[in-house]
């Protein structure tokens, strides 16, 4: 199977609608307790899709099928989502939130090198060394103005791996699935994780009509928006292909976290925000000149196998 380049169409929304649910989780937050946020958004959520897929008559897979898009889901939803709302939580930025995750590019090409044996040219090895000064550069400051926030930073570097590993896991077993499908699954398999967190943690909410109407955007949004979409980008094009976008989104997050939040970068920041896209934009070159000279790899399915470029 040939991967096609992804469409202004669809790259678009998914940006913006994943850019969006970074100062939309941050307000959400700041007035509900992020384990309670997470197990509420995945149960309406998963509601909702179920309906959709209910409504457009999708066929459920078979059992091995389902476990590898629950799989999936866990690390793409539930590792990504719980991490990353705690550090929110926990008083890290969602501009920062954001570049962080942004790094999900060269971590699943670092991800796709180790388990696939996908070899890197000299500018994806580039690309990994300007990552990793992008993130010292964005949270050095937070972390000397506030020692406490490392804890919460780490978390969302969880949140960006898992997010990583989800996408290649998915790119390489679930990319026959219905994306509509595999969100839904993903999203039910990460309930009961969530719901574990919130019964053993403190939850409280000082302000249910604000936080109702911010889960309600959220569901929408980025439940049944943001990740459907960046699945189907997935499936038209892989993980490798899929993750670029993020190049993109701290930009777009940065921007509305400005006009919702009224939040600042430092001038470090700003830089590590130019330098994660620098890299993201030379892993994006890196894997253009690779092009068909990438060796196929196997994909699982039901009685057959599938080469994926």
């Amino acid at each position: 199977m040939t991967d096609r380049a992804l469409s202004p169409k669809m790259a678009i929304p998914t940006v913006v609608l994943y850019a969006a649910g970074y100062p939309i989780g941050a307000m959400t937050v700041a007035v509900m307790s992020p384990f309670l946020v997470i197990v509420l958004r995945f149960a309406a959520s998963a509601l909702l899709l179920w309906v959709i897929v209910a409504a457009r008559r999708t066929p459920l897979p078979d059992f091995r099928s389902t476990g590898h898009a629950m799989a999936a889901g866990l690390l793409t939803q539930g590792v990504q989502f719980i991490a990353l709302y705690w550090g929110l939580a926990h008083g890290v930025p969602s501009g920062i939130a954001s570049l962080v995750i942004a790094l999900n590019p060269v971590t699943t090409a670092a991800l796709m090198a180790l388990a696939l044996g996908h070899r890197e040219s000299k500018q994806g090895i580039i690309a990994l060394v300007f990552a990793t000064g992008a993130v010292v550069l964005a949270c050095a400051p937070k972390i000397a103005a506030d020692h406490r926030i490392g804890l919460g930073i780490a978390t969302v570097v969880i949140a960006m791996l898992g997010l990583s590993m989800g996408g290649v896991y998915q790119g390489r077993y679930c990319r026959q699935l219905d994306p509509w499908l595999v969100t839904a699954l993903g999203l039910t398999a990460s309930i009961p994780m969530a719901a574990l967190l919130a019964v053993f943690t403190p939850t409280n909410c000082t302000d249910w009509p604000r936080a109702v109407a911010l889960l309600a955007f959220m569901v929408v949004l980025s439940s049944i928006g943001a990740t459907t979409l960046y699945s189907a980008c997935i499936k038209r094009s892989g993980p490798r292909a899929a993750s670029i976008l993020f190049a993109l989104i701290p930009a777009v997050a940065s921007l509305m976290a400005w006009v919702a939040l009224g939040e600042t970068l430092s001038a470090l920041s700003v830089g590590g925000l130019a330098l994660g896209a620098a890299a993201c934009v030379m892993q994006a070159k890196a894997a253009r000149q690779r092009g068909q000279n990438v060796p196929p790899v196997e994909v699982e399915s039901v009685g057959e196998t599938q080469p994926v470029a």
